[in-house]
């Protein structure tokens, strides 16, 4: 199995960025044939999603999850610094981690990886399929990563 970690700098919630060409370009770096591609994020506020790269779409989708499944201004328990696990603080400045939004949209988008046939070296991607991934909290530095595993 073959992998890379992309390092990925989100600029703001709902941040929707194509990762395609970066996916594509990692199976000619490893001259990837035939195989299975995992896309994967360590992350609980991001997700990796094959959908269509449009601004309307994801304009709708935002505003769906805003205002149905998950306001950011809702009460969260998990935004509840007396009765939340420490452990879980994201620094010693906690405020930051006020994001209980950000999860239930992750569980409600799903999907922390993604995975995609090779087929002489390209992915087996429909029209209009994009590997999209969505930050759901504020910006940060981001990792996904890439594993390759071959058929040959």
């Amino acid at each position: 199995m073959k992998f890379e970690i992309l390092k990925i700098k989100t600029k703001k919630f709902f941040d929707v960025i194509d990762i395609t060409e970066k996916v594509q370009n990692f199976l000619k770096k490893i001259k990837a044939r035939t195989g299975l591609l995992n896309i994967f994020t360590k992350h609980t506020t991001v997700s990796i999603k094959i959908n269509e790269n449009e601004k309307g779409f994801h304009a709708d989708l935002e505003q769906i999850l805003s205002q149905n499944i998950a306001n950011k201004y809702r009460s969260y328990f998990h935004n509840d610094l007396h009765i939340r696990d420490p452990q879980t603080f994201c620094s010693i400045a906690a405020k930051e981690c006020l994001n209980g939004h950000s999860h239930i949209m992750q569980m409600f988008l799903g999907s922390a990886s993604e995975t995609v046939p090779v087929q002489d070296g390209g992915m087996m991607l429909g029209n209009w399929q994009k590997i999209l991934m969505f930050e759901l909290d504020h910006s940060k530095e981001r990792e996904i990563i890439l594993s390759f595993l071959s058929q040959e």
